[in-house]
């Protein structure tokens, strides 16, 4: 009874704290507040925490269980960065810009210590429905950045047959839902792993032991596409849901899966023309995205790869997104043409109690699929940007309920010059280079 009365208890207050987000805002989003979330890394885990908070039977064919884990980082930049969640997500380092005596006003050391990555989980499992297996699971973390803290990061259903599994609710995009990569960053891979989470019905059909088909609808509920001004950041004016089919290998030591996903985004309901009418509009952005992943585990060994080919995947956190290529002079009306991007990455470990690992990372921008307007509108991220590279060796040492992790990313990016003439693709390029250096502890619980 003290252990139900206990966890009641911290379920009402986590109940009563405001849950509110904020992300990292993309080149045209800073005019339209966005104010979705980017979120801390599934890759904190050992090997050798127990469970230290016990199962407590809440009812009748119900248990409740109680987890998550303390985080401390410590983290300093060469030089500026671009990143999220008060730069606990460092992506790559920001390009030069000289003030008047031709010195670098982005040429400044940067650091910080946080604990905002810390995180509560709760767990549920159910009683049976029919031949279903039921459980729920909550998660909440403190990754919202600067004065927002506590947020609901996931939050789903699911029951559990057979050959078959049905999820309801807010968890990984089935896009995103892959190995992550051994690194001590909260960055998990960023740009060059996509990165994503939403509310779905998500359905898995096991055909046999090791196979798994994948198809899930999925709404654009944290991680969102970019939008016109008029529609107020709105992504339920979209017409429909992305759409994603998979197929999946497991095994005791080697998984793999190919992945691909649609999506159709509606900018904006109105416009406006030069004399100030309006007009609606119903124009759409359709795109895809195809990937794969593989993962190799045996004793101390890790081998973990992916790699993408995809349209307007601002929402994961990929390069690009969509240009406006014409305006209709009469009604102001507008159409787009998306993105393409390509990205790959390796990841090495080899350990258990002392773990050293090494990360390869490359993106490329591919430019648009058409010509784009000089000066035009751009909804996405790092339009000038033509590729990022990253080196990051890591290791990691483990005992019981605590991880200490150290790591040095090395990051190059060309920067350069959109050439609108030919497909928006970036020219003209010159390469900044930045280092961070991260120490990070983890408590399990």
């Amino acid at each position: 009874m003290k252990n139900i009365i206990r966890v009641s208890t911290i379920l009402l207050l986590l109940d009563s704290l405001t849950i509110n987000a904020q992300e990292v805002a993309p080149d045209s989003a800073k005019l339209q507040n966005q104010t979705s979330t980017n979120t801390a890394s599934q890759d904190v885990y050992s090997e050798t925490a127990k469970s230290l908070i016990p199962t407590v039977k809440a009812g009748n064919d119900i248990k409740l269980k109680i987890g998550g884990f303390f985080r401390a980082e410590y983290y300093v930049d060469s030089r500026e960065i671009v990143g999220a969640c008060d730069d606990l997500f460092g992506f790559f380092p920001e390009d030069k810009v000289y003030d008047r005596n031709g010195k670098d006003l982005n040429g400044v050391v940067r650091q910080n210590i946080s604990t905002q990555a810390t995180r509560l989980t709760t767990t549920f499992e159910g009683p049976k429905l029919g031949k279903a297996d039921s459980k729920a699971y909550i998660e909440f973390d403190f990754s919202g950045g600067n004065s927002v803290n506590v947020r609901l990061r996931q939050a789903w259903a699911k029951l559990t047959w057979q050959k078959g599994e049905l999820l309801l609710g807010k968890a990984w995009s089935p896009f995103a839902d892959i190995p992550f990569p051994y690194v001590a960053g909260l960055h998990t891979g960023i740009p060059f792993r996509q990165f994503s989470r939403g509310d779905q019905v998500r359905f898995t059909f096991k055909p046999s032991q090791h196979v798994s088909l994948v198809a899930a609808g999925l709404y654009q509920t944290e991680h969102k596409s970019v939008l016109e001004a008029s529609s107020n950041g709105d992504i339920r004016q979209n017409p429909i849901p992305e759409f994603h089919l998979q197929w999946r290998y497991s095994s005791p030591t080697f998984s793999a899966g190919l992945l691909g996903e649609f999506k159709s985004i509606r900018p904006a309901t109105k416009v406006t023309n030069a004399a100030g009418e309006v007009s609606k509009t119903d124009k759409r952005v359709n795109s895809y995205a195809l990937g794969y992943y593989a993962q190799y585990l045996s004793g101390k060994l890790g081998l973990k790869t992916g790699g993408l080919y995809g349209l307007n995947l601002s929402d994961y956190f990929q390069q690009g997104g969509y240009a406006v290529k014409s305006v209709d002079p009469n009604t102001g009306k507008r159409s787009y043409a998306p993105s393409k991007v390509t990205s790959y990455w390796l990841n090495i470990s080899y350990g258990k109690k002392w773990a050293p690992s090494l990360f390869v990372g490359y993106t490329k921008n591919l430019g648009f699929t058409d010509d784009i307007l000089a000066g035009g509108d751009f909804f996405g991220r790092w339009q000038n940007v033509d590729q990022v590279f990253r080196l990051a060796p890591s290791l990691k040492f483990s005992h019981k309920q605590w991880t200490i992790q150290g790591e040095i990313d090395y990051d190059n990016v060309a920067y350069g010059n959109v050439d609108y003439a030919d497909h928006g693709k970036v020219k003209d390029t010159h390469n900044v280079q930045g280092v961070r250096g991260l120490i990070a502890t983890t408590f399990f619980f």
